[in-house]
């Protein structure tokens, strides 16, 4: 396979290029970063909605009729498989959605790191 640089090379046959040439082509510093730096942006985000705890996040209090004991039996199961579910319930989302990033963020970052100890395949 020869390559004239002076050819322009159609947007379709990059991908089959790049196959060929395999690890040939040494991974550019800008994609062994870019991970990290979306990471970090993660972590920061999830950590200012965390920190700000903006009003927009709020959720209204779903229980609302007391904890008085109910007389039917129903009522009873009702009231009581209510209080087993409230603790699932969020209290504000935007903190799930910072501890959400904060994971996925720190999750990203330590795969990134460990894919770089482990260094490029046969070597």
């Amino acid at each position: 396979m020869s390559f004239d640089p002076h050819k322009a090379v159609h947007k379709a046959t990059l991908p089959a290029l790049r196959d060929r040439l395999g690890d040939a082509l040494p991974a550019s510093r800008r994609d062994r970063l870019a991970p990290i730096v979306f990471a970090g942006g993660l972590l920061a985000i999830g950590a200012l909605l965390i920190k700000a705890k903006p009003r927009i996040g709020h959720v209204p209090q779903p229980k609302q009729f007391g904890d008085l004991p109910r007389r039917s039996r129903a009522r009873r199961a009702a009231l009581t498989t209510r209080d087993h579910v409230a603790p699932f319930a969020p209290t504000n989302v935007t903190d799930s959605l910072g501890r959400s990033l904060m994971l996925g963020g720190a999750a990203l970052l330590l795969t990134r790191l460990l894919d770089e100890a482990a260094g490029r395949d046969g070597k």
